[in-house]
């Protein structure tokens, strides 16, 4: 059979928007400039200073064939730039989750840099980390015999062109629904309630490595409110000085608080799900957002509701919000551009669906954030539309036209 091309309409390839606001313009070229910005989120690596101490795990990245001959390095490398972190004189009195809970609190409340970029309304950027995993010593020596035999087994896999032998840390959606619902301080509450119990010891100091775990992401919002207030003081444009200003006043409350607006809902969502990126010491695969326009459609039907927020205001919060999720690739900055082109690092964002009884949720929201993901086309977040037999027919059309024009 012979096609007529000339009568098979023309389908132009997706690119992203050349009517961005100048801000989003200027974020959106930030991130791809990766070999002449002075700002990277490249990884930073933390010790505990043992002798014994590892911060490389070979089984979070043995699913690329091509790092391979590259494991031996890369773990010595790390290690060699690794910083000594000062901890407690009783840490290693702990139990293993205590001590990750504190370890990682001291290093995101003490040691990553709290860098706000120019023009920015969502912060936090650095989280890309290669952290002690905080055993002892008896523990490592199991732990390397356990991964000695992994890695004969993953590198033989290798050799014969099995692909993906690898125990991905990600596939993993948290729960960030309720931390939007109660805020961490209340889930703090619940933790505080359940040390009301008859727990075992071991018991009670996980539930307590929990709750400063919660108190480590109150604390890092709050040095970014810090930073958004110097960098206020100094600022000379009155109406960047207000976002400062704002911005501030946000961190101060979130993720600690309920978000009182959409714009703090945003930022305490980006907060906490950057420090799972930076707690798992990988920054994906499938970590992932779940329903995002179920548990944040709240925050943006109040907002528009009362006139505080308009569409548009509301789109471009959320677009420097999509460009936050993509400087996961600094992790390989060095390797090109063209990472994630196919599937990476993958922070799914799930859009649409139905409720328990079958019925449609498509709302206002899930329509404007297929406008960003088209906008923008940026890697990451990675969309995944929900389609059922209610699914309406003009929004079914709507993620049609967008998969046709995809790359």
């Amino acid at each position: 059979m012979t096609i007529d091309e000339s009568k098979t309409p023309a389908i132009e390839i997706w690119t992203h928007s050349d009517k961005l606001s100048k801000r989003v313009q200027q974020l959106r070229d930030h991130f791809y400039s990766f070999h002449e910005r002075e700002e990277t989120n490249e990884p930073y690596a933390f010790t505990t200073g043992a002798d014994w101490d590892e911060v490389y795990t070979v089984h979070d990245w043995a699913n690329e064939p091509a790092i391979y001959p590259f494991f031996a390095s890369i773990n010595q490398t790390l290690k060699s730039m690794a910083v000594k972190v000062e901890l407690p004189d009783n840490y290693w009195e702990f139990g293993l989750p205590m001590r990750r809970a504190i370890f990682f609190h001291e290093v995101m409340t003490r040691y990553m840099p709290a860098l706000i970029l120019d023009e920015e309304l969502i912060v936090g950027f650095n989280f890309n980390t290669a952290l002690s995993r905080s055993l002892n010593k008896s523990e490592t020596k199991s732990r390397n015999k356990e991964m000695k035999t992994y890695f004969k087994e993953a590198t033989r896999l290798n050799e014969i062109g099995v692909g993906t032998a690898s125990c991905v840390p990600g596939h993993l959606i948290p729960n960030y629904a309720k931390v939007m619902q109660v805020g961490l301080k209340g889930i703090v509450a619940e933790y505080e309630d359940l040390l009301k119990g008859n727990l075992s010891p071991d018991h009670r100091e996980f539930i307590e490595s929990l709750i400063l775990s919660c108190e480590t992401a109150r604390n890092v919002n709050k040095r970014y409110a810090k930073k958004a207030r110097e960098l206020a003081e100094s600022e000379t444009d009155s109406k960047r000085k207000e976002e400062l200003e704002n911005i501030a006043k946000l961190c101060n409350r979130g993720p600690w608080e309920i978000p009182d607006s959409f714009w703090e809902a945003l930022q305490s969502l980006w907060i906490v799900h950057m420090l799972v990126m930076a707690a798992e010491s990988y920054p994906g695969a499938g970590l992932s957002h779940g329903r995002w326009d179920q548990y944040m459609y709240p925050f943006y039907k109040k907002d528009i509701e009362s006139g505080t927020l308009t569409r548009e205001q509301a789109k471009e919060l959320m677009q420097t919000y999509w460009i936050k999720h993509n400087y996961v690739y600094d992790y390989q900055g060095k390797l090109g551009l063209n990472q994630g082109i196919n599937s990476s690092f993958g922070q799914l964002m799930t859009l649409s669906g139905c409720g328990p009884n079958g019925e449609d949720l498509t709302n206002d929201l899930t329509w404007l954030a297929l406008e960003v993901i088209e906008d923008m086309n940026l890697f990451e977040p990675k969309p995944n539309v929900r389609l059922h037999k209610n699914t309406p027919q003009d929004f079914l059309i709507r993620v049609s036209e967008m998969v046709a024009k995809a790359q």
